[in-house]
C-alpha cells in the first residue's frame, strides 16, 4: 500500500475511533457510572438523614460487586435493593449524561416513543418471551406482614427515623395484626406474626442493618405498599374502631329487639319456686320492687369493662398476654379472679365507679383440657355453676391450637362430639371453636365491641338491683327473673343485673359444691399441687376419707409413707406426676390425720 493511500485511511480509523469510544459507551463502561451516581444519591440521603441512605447504601454496595457487565434495566433491577425507583433514577441519569455530552443512548435505556415504563419493564425479553411476570408479594388483611408493613410507614413517618428497632415496631404493628408477636413454645406455638419479617426482606419489601440493636427500614417498594394498603383500608390510629358487628348463634343476638323480649334467662333452668299468687307490689317512687331497692342507670352513666380471670394465663412465663394484648386492641380490659367463668362484661358507673355484672358470661378452654373434663366429670359441673350465674348469654370457646397429642383423645372423639352438641343443644350455649389464642382474642375485641354498641344503639337502661341480703344461688336467680318480668317487656328498652361484688359473693359459695369439687381444693391448697396433679390424686381416690385410709392402713414408716404418692403416680407424664418434695407436703396435711365420725366422706 503506498504512503498516500495509508494516509488516506487514518482518518478515517480515527473517526470510526472517536464514534465508538465516545458517540456510543460500551457496555463496561456504564457499571461505573452506576456506582458514581450511586454513591452520590448515597451521600445525599445521608445527610439529609432519610432512610433511604441504608438502601441506597446497600444497592452501592451490590452494584460495585456485580460480577458482570450491566447491560440493561431488566439486569440492573435484578440485583438485590435495586428497585423499580433506583432503576429509574440511574437511567434518568445516564440520558441526562449523554445528552450533556452529546453521546447516544444505550439501546435498552433510550426513551420509549410511547411509554418509559413500558421499555423498561418489557427491554431485553425479545418477541417470542412468554415468561410469566413474579406475582407482586401482598400480604394478607391483619396478617404480621400487613401489620409490620404499616407500624414500620407510621413510625418511620411520625419520628422521621431512618430505622425502628424490632419492639417499637410490634408496640406499632399490634393493634394491627390479629396473631400475636411473640411465640409460647410451652403451647407448641413456636411462630409468631414477627415471622413475617422475614418474608418481607426476601421481597425487598423491608431491609435491616445493624447488629445490636438491629434497624428495620421500608424499601421504596416497600413504602410504597405501606401506604396503599393504609389508604385502601382506611386505616386509623385505633383499628378495633371499625370491627364489624357480631351475631351469635344459637337464636343468641345482641340487639335491642332480644332484650326486650327476653323476660327470662336463655338457657337457664331455673330453681323451681312457689309460683305468686299477686304481682309484687312496684313502689315507683321510692325506686322498689317487692321490698328489693334498685337504681336507673343511663346509657351516658357508664362503661363497658372486660373481666379477665386472672387465673387465665397464655403460659407460665407470659401470664399478662390476655390484659395486654387486649388493652393494645384498645379493649378496656381488666384482670381479677373471677368466682365463676373466665371472663365476663361488666358496666361500671363513671361517677361512683360501682360496678355490675352485665347477662354475659365466657368460659374458655383448650381441647385437651375439655377432654379431661368429660372424662373425670368436671365438664358438667362447670356448666352447672355457669348456670347458677343466671345470665342470659354463655359463650363456650374451644381452642385447638398448639395441640400435639390429639392422636391420643381420639377413642374420646365421640364423646367430646357429644359433650359439644349438647352444649349447643340442650344447655342453649354459645359454643365457637378457635384455632388459636389470637382468634380468642378477636372473639373477645369484637364481642365487647358489640356489646357498646348494643347500648349505644338501642338506649338501653340498667335496672342496678340492691337487695339487703342474698343467701342462695336460688335467691340471686329468682330476683333477676321477678326483675326481668317486671321491666324487660315494656317498650322502652331495660336490662336487670346484680351489683358485681354480689356477683363474685354468691358464685363463691361454696354450699353447693360437691365432695369432689372440696377434695380438689382442699389438694390445691398445698404448695405444689396444680390442678392436674390434684385431678391424678382424686380420680385414684375420690374423697379425702379414702386418701386418710390409705396411710393409715400403709404398714411402713413413716419416711417411707412420705413417698407412697411418689411412688403410685410414678408413671404418670408431665404435670401430673407427682414428685418426691409433693409427696412429702402432701403427706404432712394428711398422713397425720385422725378419722374420725366428723371427717369428710
Amino acid at each position: 500500500m503506498s504512503m498516500t493511500a495509508c494516509n488516506l485511511e487514518r482518518p478515517r480509523a480515527v473517526y470510526v475511533w472517536i464514534i465508538c469510544n465516545f458517540m456510543e459507551p460500551y457496555s463496561d463502561e456504564l457499571k461505573p457510572l452506576f456506582v458514581r451516581w450511586l454513591e452520590e444519591t448515597a451521600i445525599v440521603a445521608t445527610k439529609k438523614g432519610t432512610k433511604a441512605a441504608i438502601l441506597y447504601n446497600k444497592a452501592l454496595d451490590k452494584v460495585k460487586n456485580y460480577p458482570s457487565d450491566i447491560t440493561t434495566p431488566k439486569q440492573l433491577r435484578s440485583i438485590q435493593f435495586v428497585g423499580d425507583k433506583t432503576v429509574t433514577l440511574l437511567t434518568n441519569k445516564l440520558r441526562s449524561f449523554c445528552k450533556e455530552n452529546g453521546y447516544s443512548v444505550p439501546e435498552h435505556f433510550a426513551p420509549h416513543p410511547s411509554d418509559d415504563s413500558v421499555e423498561l419493564q418489557k427491554s431485553d425479553e425479545g418477541p417470542s418471551s412468554r415468561k410469566r411476570a413474579k406475582r407482586a408479594y401482598i400480604p394478607r388483611r391483619r396478617s404480621g406482614g400487613y401489620a409490620i408493613l404499616i407500624g414500620l410507614y407510621i413510625g418511620c413517618k411520625n419520628r422521621n427515623r431512618a430505622g425502628l428497632r424490632k419492639q417499637e415496631i410490634i408496640d406499632l404493628a399490634a393493634p394491627y395484626c390479629e396473631k400475636s408477636f411473640s411465640s409460647n413454645p410451652a403451647n407448641n406455638e413456636f411462630y409468631s406474626a414477627w415471622t413475617a419479617i422475614k418474608v418481607l426482606e426476601s421481597n425487598d419489601l423491608v431491609v435491616s442493618s445493624g447488629r445490636a440493636p438491629r434497624l428495620y427500614s421500608l424499601t421504596e417498594e416497600g413504602e410504597e405498599l405501606a401506604k396503599k394498603l393504609k389508604q385502601a383500608d382506611n386505616l386509623t390510629s385505633s383499628p378495633t374502631q371499625n370491627v364489624a358487628d357480631f351475631s351469635f348463634d344459637n337464636d343468641v343476638r345482641v340487639s335491642p329487639e332480644n332484650s326486650r323480649n327476653a323476660s327470662s334467662p336463655a338457657g337457664i333452668i331455673c330453681p323451681s319456686s312457689p309460683t305468686r299468687s299477686l304481682k309484687p307490689y312496684h313502689d315507683t317512687a321510692n325506686k322498689q320492687l317487692d321490698g328489693v331497692r334498685y337504681d336507673i342507670w343511663e346509657k351516658e352513666e357508664f362503661e363497658i369493662i372486660l373481666i379477665i380471670d386472672s387465673r387465665e394465663v397464655r403460659s407460665r412465663e407470659d401470664r399478662g398476654f390476655f390484659q395486654n394484648r387486649l388493652k393494645s386492641l384498645s379493649v378496656n380490659c381488666e384482670s381479677r379472679a373471677l368466682s365463676v367463668g373466665d371472663a365476663v362484661w361488666v358496666a361500671q358507673n363513671k361517677r361512683t365507679g360501682r360496678e355490675v355484672v352485665l347477662n354475659h358470661i365466657c368460659e374458655r378452654k383448650r381441647l385437651d383440657d375439655l377432654v379431661f373434663s368429660i372424662r373425670d366429670g368436671r365438664f358438667q359441673e362447670q356448666k352447672n355453676r355457669l348456670k347458677q350465674a343466671a345470665m342470659k348469654h354463655y359463650y363456650y370457646l374451644v381452642e385447638e391450637g398448639g395441640i400435639s397429642d390429639l392422636p391420643k383423645h381420639n377413642d374420646g372423639a365421640d364423646a367430646v362430639k357429644t359433650a359439644i352438641a349438647t352444649t349447643m343443644t340442650n344447655s342453649n350455649f354459645y359454643l365457637k371453636r378457635f384455632k388459636s389464642v389470637d382468634e380468642t382474642l378477636s372473639f373477645f375485641v369484637t364481642t365487647t365491641e358489640a356489646i357498646k354498641n348494643h347500648f349505644e344503639a338501642s338506649n338501653t337502661k340498667l335496672v342496678v338491683l340492691k337487695p339487703d341480703q342474698i343467701s342462695s344461688h336460688r335467691e340471686y336467680a329468682n330476683l333477676l327473673t321477678m326483675f326481668r318480668t317486671e321491666f324487660e317487656n315494656r317498650r322502652s328498652p331495660y336490662e336487670c343485673v346484680h351489683i358485681f361484688s354480689t356477683f363474685q359473693e354468691i358464685m363463691s359459695k361454696s354450699g353447693m359444691r360437691s365432695v369432689r369439687e372440696l377434695f380438689l381444693l382442699m389438694l390445691m391448697a398445698i404448695r405444689g399441687v396444680s390442678l392436674e396433679r390434684a385431678l391424678t390424686i382424686q380420680t385414684h381416690f375420690q374423697c379425702p376419707r379414702n386418701l386418710i385410709e390409705y396411710y393409715k392402713k400403709s404398714n411402713v414408716s413413716p419416711e417411707e409413707k412420705k413417698l407412697l404418692l411418689s411412688n403410685l403416680f410414678k408413671n404418670e407424664i408431665g404435670n401430673k406426676k407427682v414428685g418426691k418434695v409433693v409427696s412429702e407436703r402432701i403427706y404432712e396435711v394428711w398422713g397425720d390425720c385422725d378419722l374420725t365420725e366428723s371427717a369428710v366422706t
